[in-house]
């Protein structure tokens, strides 16, 4: 399958899986990687630059094949760590970086200069053009459906993907909703290049989440999201439970900033993930669980996405 997306990434399919918090590793990264898709290593819960250099060494005894690095620019990121970061990237040879979370034009350059492609996740047409003016090579685009961070503009996928690649020149990889083949077939006849995924990888065999979380997303439908921390300009969509009905009634009640925050200090989401206690923390993920049917590997999974893609387009 040749695409703008996979000559630029020397990868098979337009099949990527976003840096996931917590979640993204050598593993997963790697797996989906050697089923001829692209995979991210999360870096946005690392506190050290040798934590990213020693997870990119793992990923490489796993996979020969190309893979790439997610840099968060949120605020709470700590914007000097991912300077740092982009310094191990560079120094490790990584082809490709995954940017998310504010403008990006402050680091673009170094990456560039580095012999870094970089893919930058935006939610507007709007924010694609900036960072297209950055200096970026490809548009991640990020519809509301999606799991953990999608924005705040609240815009569909099916309005929000021509939109933007009317927009800009760069290869544009739609993500937020997308699962299946015929998922994938439609947005590449609208245009897209290829897709991000986060969601359908998340309950593969190799992701970390616990067993009880994976079997608890296949049981669940498309309605079983919830948006907090909307008040506070910080939407995050994950699994309903009782930790997100609590912030829901928080929010009605007109909770400070404050109060809101108190609920993100100290998580440790990858210990959370590992001891599945599924009421009490968050699942990000994103409304396409009611898609998601069956716990797959990453390799069975893109085997499917493409398979039905192609009895689709042929």
């Amino acid at each position: 399958m040749k695409t703008k997306l996979t000559q630029m990434l020397g990868i098979e399919y337009p099949i990527l899986c976003g840096g996931m918090y917590g979640l993204s590793d050598a593993k997963l990264v790697s797996s989906i990687s050697n089923a001829g898709g692209l995979g991210f290593i999360a870096s946005g819960h690392m506190t050290d630059t040798e934590m990213l250099r020693k997870e990119i060494k793992r990923t490489r005894t796993l996979t020969d094949k190309p893979f790439g690095v997610n840099i968060s620019l949120l605020k709470e990121s700590k914007n000097d760590l991912s300077r740092n970061f982009i310094d191990v990237v560079i120094e490790e040879k990584i082809p490709v970086v995954e940017t998310a979370g504010n403008d990006p034009s402050e680091l673009i350059g170094r990456l560039k200069s580095g012999g870094v492609k970089v893919l930058h996740k935006v939610v507007t047409a709007r924010h694609a053009i900036k960072a297209v003016e950055a200096g970026a090579d490809a548009i991640i685009l990020v519809g509301y459906s999606a799991g953990g961070h999608p924005g705040m503009e609240e815009v569909c996928l099916f309005v929000n993907l021509p939109e933007t690649i009317a927009s800009v020149k760069v290869p544009v990889i739609a993500a937020g909703g997308i699962a299946t083949g015929k998922g994938m077939a439609s947005v590449m006849m609208m245009g897209a290049d290829g897709v991000l995924m986060g969601s359908a990888f998340a309950v593969t065999e190799e992701s970390l989440f616990h067993r009880k979380i994976k079997e608890r997303i296949v049981d669940s439908r498309s309605t079983d999201t919830a948006v907090v921390f909307k008040t506070i300009r910080n939407a995050f969509r994950c699994l309903k439970n009782d930790l997100t009905k609590e912030i829901l009634e928080k929010e009605r009640q007109q909770a400070t900033p404050e109060e809101l925050l108190k609920y993100l200090k100290g998580f440790d989401a990858k210990k959370s993930y590992l001891e599945g206690d599924i009421e009490n923390i968050f699942i990000p993920i994103g409304q396409v669980i009611g898609l998601i049917n069956d716990i797959p590997t990453c390799k069975v999974l893109i085997d499917r996405i493409v398979s039905e893609y192609n009895e689709i387009v042929t």
